[in-house]
């Protein structure tokens, strides 16, 4: 399929806030509005964005209809997630990838959005965005990041490594390598749980000669263990150009006896014997770094590195 790349953003564009998953409150998406206008963006939103059905931010068909509604109104430039939870998955059968193909535009999000910048890229061949949500903290790391990506491209780009303050008796905020050695592909991933929840479905992640980046939180070790097992075995994952691993926030958690969250990856992951690294700036953390699926990359496990080699919005 045809790879697309959505337009770059400039100073006064509209952003359209969607609830894809779990529902937001006014105070949630009040705060959004504010963080963007204060970037230099305008924003806009259906009042369909404050729906609530249970633990959804309203029925699946309306959902899925404030997102196409988001790509295409010919107004909106980029469409933002205010937050992830759940329920991304469940709209997926209702999107239409056609004009989603049509219209182009920047989508972005992370952890239960997973779903959908998947299924865009492979559904509609649209490169789409793990990055800073409407909740996000949009503190300088992140916002730098956010405009390397989808306001300032250039050609090539390095990204850069900050570890997160007050973590530095937290190992889950370690940087290292599990098996080292160099890799280029286009960059596919997200979510470990929703990629574990979409395999055998005609949504499953290709991981074949990609890049594959993986984040956690909230998961004890055994679990993450569990899905990252089944993601081998289930899907062609191991045969994955290399992984780079986001900071798997609150998964070093264990009942005795145990394995560390170090000794579970490293244990399924370094016989693949392809380049692994872990602890780069993205998951559910504050410093977090904007990737996009669909972009040719380069990564160094050795050297705990990885680079766009390509722009992912023109």
């Amino acid at each position: 399929m045809k790879k697309f790349f959505p337009s770059k953003l400039k100073k006064g564009d509209l952003i359209g806030l969607v609830t894809p998953g779990s529902p937001v409150t006014e105070k949630q998406l009040g705060e959004a509005v504010t963080k963007l206008e204060k970037m230099g963006f305008r924003t806009y939103y259906m009042d369909s964005v404050l729906d609530e059905y249970g633990y959804l931010a309203g029925s699946d068909e309306n959902r899925a209809g404030e997102l196409m509604h988001m790509f295409t109104r010919r107004e909106v430039d980029a469409i933002m997630c205010v937050r992830g939870g759940y329920g991304s998955i469940r709209i997926l059968d209702f999107l239409d990838y056609e004009l989603i193909r049509q219209n182009p535009k920047i989508f972005i999000g992370y952890s239960d959005i997973t779903a959908i910048i998947t299924a865009i890229y492979q559904q509609a061949g649209l490169v789409a965005f793990h990055g800073m949500m409407g909740e996000s903290a949009f503190n300088d790391f992140a916002v730098d990041s956010f405009r390397k990506i989808l306001v300032f491209p250039t050609d090539r780009y390095k990204y850069p490594y900050e570890r997160e303050k007050n973590t530095g008796n937290n190992p889950e905020f370690d940087i290292y390598t599990i098996s080292p050695g160099e890799a280029e592909g286009v960059l596919i991933g997200g979510n470990i749980s929703v990629l574990d929840s979409m395999t055998g479905s005609r949504f499953e992640p290709n991981f074949e000669n990609k890049i594959v980046y993986l984040e956690e939180i909230e998961e004890k070790t055994y679990r993450v263990d569990k899905m990252l097992f089944h993601l081998l075995s289930a899907t062609n994952l191991k045969q994955a150009a290399g992984i780079v691993m986001g900071v798997f926030k609150e998964c070093n958690i264990n009942d005795k006896p145990s394995l560390s969250l170090q000794e579970a990856i490293t244990g399924l992951l370094k016989p693949l014997q392809i380049p692994v690294v872990y602890g780069m700036p993205f998951g559910h953390i504050d410093t977090m770094l904007t990737i996009p699926t669909g972009v040719m990359a380069r990564m160094d496990a050795g050297k705990k590195s990885l680079e766009l080699t390509e722009r992912a919005v023109v």
